[in-house]
C-alpha cells in the first residue's frame, strides 16, 4: 500500500492521543516510542495490498496498523487489559473521532441501504486485509445485524505475531456504538474461534433509564 493521503491523516489524527496515553502501557519515553512506531507503521503498510476505492474498511485497518506499530515498540509487553484501556482512551480522546461518531447515522433507509450495498461489495473482495460480511435488516429501521466472515484486524495481527491483543480492538465496537447512540451486542467473534462476528445494532432509547 502506498503511504498516501489517508494513512498520513490517520497517523496525524491519533498520534497525539496515543503519545499522551502511552503511560498506561509503557514506562519508556513516549516521544521515542512514537518515532519508532511511525517507521513501523509505514513498514507494516508496505505489505498491505491496495484497498478498493469503495472499501470503507481501510480506516479500520489503518487504526489496527497504528496500534500494532506502537505495541511492537514496547519492550516489556503490557497485559491485554492495559492495551485495551490504552487503545480505547487514545481513540476516544480524539475530537475528530467523537465528531465522526456523533454525526454517524445508522437508522434510516439511506444509511441501511448503503450498509446492504457494502455487504454485497465485500463478498467480491479477495484482499485478506479487509472485511467480508452479510447484512440482515431488522424488524424496523431501528435495528439490524451484520455477520462478518473475515476480519482484516485478525489477519494483520496474526501476520505480525500479536494475536494476543486482537480483543483490545474488538471491544472498542461497544464504545463506538455507545457514543453514536446505539446498543451493540455480539455473541461470537472470529478472534475467539467463532464462525463469524455477529454484530447486532439497535437504536438507543433516549427515554430508557439506565439499569441500577
Amino acid at each position: 500500500m502506498k503511504y498516501s493521503f489517508l494513512p498520513r491523516v490517520i497517523w496525524k489524527t491519533f498520534a497525539g492521543s496515543f503519545e499522551k496515553q502511552l503511560f498506561i502501557v509503557a514506562d519508556e519515553e513516549p516521544v521515542g516510542i512514537m518515532k519508532k512506531a511511525y517507521k513501523e507503521y509505514r513498514r507494516i503498510l508496505q505489505s498491505v495490498p491496495e484497498f478498493d476505492r469503495s472499501d470503507s474498511f481501510l480506516v479500520n485497518l489503518l487504526s489496527a496498523a497504528m496500534l500494532a506499530s506502537v505495541y511492537l515498540q514496547i519492550e516489556q509487553k503490557p497485559s491485554l487489559e492495559k492495551v485495551t484501556a490504552f487503545y480505547h482512551r487514545s481513540m476516544t480522546e480524539s475530537p475528530l473521532m467523537r465528531l465522526f461518531l456523533k454525526k454517524n447515522h445508522r437508522y434510516d433507509v439511506r444509511a441501511q441501504a448503503k450498509v446492504a450495498w457494502q455487504a454485497k461489495q465485500s463478498q467480491l473482495r479477495t484482499n485478506p486485509y479487509t472485511w467480508r460480511f452479510r447484512y440482515k435488516e431488522g424488524i424496523t429501521l431501528n435495528t439490524y445485524t451484520t455477520y462478518f466472515e473475515t476480519c482484516g484486524i485478525c489477519y494483520l495481527f496474526k501476520q505480525l505475531g500479536i494475536e494476543e491483543i486482537i480483543p483490545a480492538m474488538c471491544s472498542y465496537d461497544y464504545d463506538m456504538a455507545r457514543m453514536e447512540g446505539s446498543v451493540f451486542t455480539r455473541e461470537h467473534t472470529l478472534a475467539e474461534g467463532g464462525s463469524c462476528c455477529d454484530c447486532h445494532y439497535e437504536k438507543q432509547d433516549k427515554d430508557r433509564r439506565p439499569e441500577k
